[in-house]
């Protein structure tokens, strides 16, 4: 992902980049012009030095432009140009001390074509056109050397400085957007789970409002329509009492389908074991990860809001296998006993130190099981896979 601030600025990279390129043309094509005009030699010679010039032009173009991956990928490929480059223009100084106008480029393209130490080796190996000009008396030629050759490579080195500046911050500001990316995502998730998690809840809270108000009201209402009716013989009041138990059953049976419309999806015509079951079987379809589901103890109905919770455990402990612990198996256990009902979830994958780790997801689920004074216990190390175990007490369904 690209900022526009980020396009621009490679943008005016690449511009910079073709610009240093052709640097080199415009200074081969002013030592050619130079050479052209002023060099008393005959035409046949110079065709021979304007055609070496040419030479020169297309083995900068085969290497710089018809081929530009190679700057950043062969770095042998781009030794053999730059040694190539410093045989051209030897040749050419050579023959002509016009060509000293081209000698500058060798500076530049040094470090643009070789990377690293050995661009500072090329700075040097810049010089021999230098040295190979005919008539140079050699102590002012060293003296010039020894003050050109640093300031190149020191001009060199302070642009090479700037653009690996620039890399790196354009590379922190994309881990940055990523980062940002990465929050708003989980933000988003994390949203979503306690909309999900509110909406539950006050279904649940709802359900169980209706359950222990107009549902036992119903229920009252409907016995004792039914012990009047007893005491009633036959005639206009024991029908009308009859048609009123009648109307309180119909209501009583509409308040109970209610509450059964208000429980989680997945609960809704499934027993716990069911619907943990099928999260199961989901889970091991999304993640083809071999997964099993056993139920221990003998499986009895329990209040809603037990059933949701262990649902949602199973769900989360799930998810977290899923997204983190890279498992080859792992086992689900849901077992009934006397007072309590535990469900334990296990697998044989990376681990974790459970002192250093606490998600939302988790964080959640530890707040809605102590609701139900129940517990949550995680027992996991790096390396030797995970064991969430939770346990709710039994709540029983009341008539």
């Amino acid at each position: 992902m690209t900022t526009v601030d980020e396009q621009l600025e490679l943008a005016r990279e690449r511009r910079w980049n073709l610009a240093w390129v052709l640097t080199p043309y415009g200074l081969l094509g002013l030592a050619s012009a130079v050479y052209a005009v002023s060099d008393p030699a005959g035409w046949g010679e110079r065709l021979v030095t304007l055609g070496i010039a040419a030479g020169l032009a297309g083995w900068h173009w085969w290497f710089a432009l018809a081929h530009p991956q190679w700057w950043d990928r062969w770095s042998w490929v781009m030794v053999g140009y730059f040694a190539g480059l410093i045989a051209f223009a030897s040749v050419l100084v050579m023959r002509s001390d016009a060509f000293q106008l081209f000698v500058p480029a060798c500076y530049v393209l040094a470090f643009i074509a070789l990377p690293g130490w050995p661009a500072y080796l090329g700075v040097v190996a810049a010089n021999v056109p230098w040295l190979m000009a005919p008539g140079a008396e050699a102590l002012s030629t060293l003296v010039n050397l020894a003050v050109a050759t640093p300031l190149a490579a020191l001009i060199g080195g302070m642009v090479r400085a700037m653009e690996g500046e620039a890399i790196r911050r354009r590379e922190a500001n994309r881990e940055l957007v990523a980062v940002a990316a990465e929050n708003a995502r989980l933000h988003a998730m994390l949203v979503a789970r306690a909309r999900e998690t509110g909406v539950a809840e006050e279904r649940a809270r709802l359900a169980r409002e209706i359950h222990d108000t107009v549902a036992q009201g119903l229920t009252g209402v409907v016995t004792q329509l039914e012990a009047v009716g007893e005491l009633v013989g036959p005639g206009p009041v024991r029908a009308r009492v009859d048609a009123a138990r009648d109307l309180a059953r119909t209501g009583l049976a509409e308040v109970r389908r209610s509450i059964e419309a208000l429980r989680p999806g997945p609960l809704q015509g499934a027993r716990l074991g069911d619907a943990v079951r099928q999260a199961v079987t989901t889970w091991r379809a999304q993640y083809d990860v071999p997964a099993t589901f056993t139920v221990t103890g003998t499986p009895q109905p329990v209040h809603s809001e037990v059933e949701v919770t262990v649902l949602r455990a199973a769900q989360e402990a799930l998810a977290n296998v899923g997204r983190h612990a890279r498992a080859r198996r792992v086992d689900v256990t849901l077992s009934y006993m006397e007072d309590v009902i535990v469900l334990d979830v296990r697998d044989d994958g990376t681990g974790f130190d459970t002192g250093s780790v606490g998600g939302f997801g988790l964080t959640a689920l530890r707040q809605r099981v102590r609701s139900l004074s129940g517990s949550v216990d995680v027992e996991s190390a790096p390396g030797s896979g995970t064991a969430v175990s939770v346990t709710v007490p039994v709540i029983e369904v009341e008539a």
